[in-house]
């Protein structure tokens, strides 16, 4: 639902749009075991005011049983990213929550834009060096119980890119202090 209202986005405003998979479903995609209530993907397009267009065009794409919500970062003091977030509920009770975050870093562009799709799921996903940034970032107790599981499943060559993102979003004594766990 969501690949295809990005792809008819592109179409309908002549613009690039990039989706990724994040969150619990990206962990478990990766092969860890956890549960998780909401789908969370992170999406992101050149667009000028790129969440509010990219709502807008929700609220006239999807069918009536899902109910988008636009809530920008400053209103919402549970975000520890600080993202503009559409939310998108089903009436009908038949889909999970979906949880849009608008990319609003650099690193979570650079991220974005490395996504790839893999086998089991026709939707790009968050490379594991920046979903574990992102799980770093965010600080909640499942967060961390996830970024010690992808840490255990990261190459040299992804731990290595996770401490540079690591530093570059402030959570490098949180890393390092994970890696001492993991060892």
């Amino acid at each position: 639902m969501i690949r295809n209202a990005v792809t008819k986005f592109e179409q309908e405003h002549k613009t690039e749009a990039k989706v990724a998979l994040i969150g619990g479903y990206a962990v478990i995609f990766y092969g860890i075991e956890r549960t998780t209530l909401d789908i969370d993907v992170c999406f992101y397009s050149p667009q000028e005011n790129m969440g509010k267009s990219f709502y807008g065009f929700l609220k006239e794409y999807l069918s009536p049983n899902f109910k988008p919500r636009f809530i920008e970062a400053s209103k919402d003091p549970s975000d520890p990213l600080k993202h503009d977030l559409i939310i998108i509920d089903d009436s009908e009770g038949e889909y999970p929550r979906i949880d849009i975050l608008l990319v609003r870093y650099k690193w979570e562009l650079e991220g974005i834009r490395l996504a790839k799709t893999i086998d089991k799921l026709s939707f790009p996903i968050m490379p594991l060096p920046y979903l574990l940034a992102m799980k770093l970032k965010a600080g909640g107790r499942k967060d961390e119980l996830d970024a010690i599981e992808i840490l255990k499943s990261m190459s040299g060559k992804e731990i290595k890119k996770a401490r540079e993102l690591a530093k570059k979003v402030g959570r490098d004594r949180k890393l390092h202090a994970l890696l001492k766990e993991v060892e």
